[in-house]
């Protein structure tokens, strides 16, 4: 009998042990093997600096994770000359810490330039009460906005994207869009591409969300529940966007404008669907503190 009950015990220390390690092992076959090479879809395909010239890489201090291309650990949009935005979490670290690289197709190059950052803004209520891989494992959790700004130490040249307004913040279901990356290429090479999608309805957001959390483990980086008023999703199948950790911040942008930034997915599932940070919620915000900054200030506290 005590011999019964000392292999129970093994056995529950076991199963303890097992599960942290299998969620921390299925996190890593996600986010860092190469992406699996996607299906022909009209549109997809390399681009360059000179197509996105909005499109910058953003190097958050340290080393990138591995797998990731070399110095970049995220992806922002220049939504004017001196301002960055992006993904919140994208942004933790000091803005000394954070550089900016301008102009690069290819991370393996020399192109380009590479712009201090001076001060930084994350949306209120970010980062929430739990961050992590392991969000969602034992209850519900928030969904505050996953959406940054980064202010640039002196300004770039040439154009900007402009933000979606809070009228254009809610594209509908079936809309046409686009996202760009330096990690979408077949071969996840760190090469700038491009990839098509198409919004997806509240419903089948919040049904991706809620399957996500319903499995064990759950592969989840930064996988809040899905709140329509902070988050949209777009693509599966086909035009699913495989998004890797340093193409967090990704631009979702339809007929010209910001409408999103690649935030998370729920699950390791290739076909499931990538949920974007609304831009339009807080884009009359972001142009009063760009304004507010002036020409070599910081955002205004």
């Amino acid at each position: 009998m005590r011999e019964h009950r000392g292999k129970l015990r093994r056995r529950g220390w076991l199963l303890a042990l097992g599960l942290p390690v299998a969620l921390v092992l299925s996190y890593v076959v996600w986010a860092y093997l190469p992406a699996p090479t996607l299906p022909p879809v009209a549109g997809h395909g390399p681009v360059t600096s000179a197509d996105e010239p909005w499109v910058v890489a953003i190097n958050g201090g340290g080393s990138p994770p591995p797998g990731g291309p070399p110095g970049k650990t995220c992806v922002g949009t220049l939504v004017a000359p001196r301002a960055v935005v992006t993904a919140a979490h994208c942004i933790g670290r000091e803005p000394a810490e954070i550089s900016v690289v301008v102009g690069r197709t290819d991370l393996r190059s020399q192109e380009g330039r590479t712009v201090a950052v001076v001060d930084k803004w994350v949306s209120p209520g970010w980062p929430g009460d739990q961050q992590g891989v392991f969000d969602g494992l034992f209850g519900p959790v928030d969904s505050p906005p996953d959406i940054g700004v980064l202010l640039l130490a002196t300004a770039v040249s040439g154009p900007t994207l402009p933000m979606a307004d809070l009228d254009r913040a809610w594209p509908a279901a079936g809309t046409q869009e686009r996202v760009t990356g330096w990690r979408v290429s077949p071969h996840d090479e760190p090469v700038l591409w491009q990839t098509p999608t198409t919004t997806l309805d509240d419903a089948r957001c919040s049904a991706a969300a809620a399957d996500a959390f319903s499995r064990i483990p759950p592969v989840v980086w930064h996988g809040y529940r899905y709140d329509p008023a902070a988050y949209l999703c777009a693509g599966e199948g086909p035009s699913a966007f495989v998004s890797r950790p340093t193409d967090s911040g990704s631009p979702l942008v339809v007929d010209g404008q910001l409408v999103g930034v690649s935030n998370w997915r729920p699950g390791a599932d290739r076909d499931a669907p990538q949920f974007y940070g609304r831009v339009g919620v807080h884009s009359e915000r972001i142009t009063r503190l760009i304004t507010s900054a002036g020409a070599e200030g910081t955002f205004p506290r």
